[in-house]
């Protein structure tokens, strides 16, 4: 999507700065992630079952899953997606916890 290099473009320009950016980098995390799941998912739905297959699947297929299988670590990897919208709720929506 357009959105993400926006994104990233002002975390990294708040680091620049030299501010912190909580809760923009957790929403630059939870979107990528998740936009890349999303993609894969749809991925593996086009390729049908010749997508779950990685050896003699035809070329440009073998990867299918296995990007598949990355994209879903990730919105676990470096703080759960619940924990990241957790940040933006608190540090940028100013919401209370629990």
């Amino acid at each position: 999507s357009a959105l993400i290099p926006l994104i990233l473009a002002a975390v990294a320009m708040m680091q620049a700065q030299g501010k912190v950016p909580n809760h923009e980098a957790s929403t630059a995390r939870v979107f990528g992630t998740e936009l890349i799941q999303r993609v894969s998912l749809t991925a593996m739905r086009a390729a049908g079952l010749e997508g779950q297959v990685r050896a003699g699947a035809r070329r440009g297929m073998e990867d299918v899953a296995a990007r598949y299988l990355i994209a879903a670590s990730e919105t676990i990897a470096g703080g759960t997606s619940e924990i990241q919208r957790g940040i933006i709720a608190t540090r940028g929506l100013g919401l209370p916890r629990g």
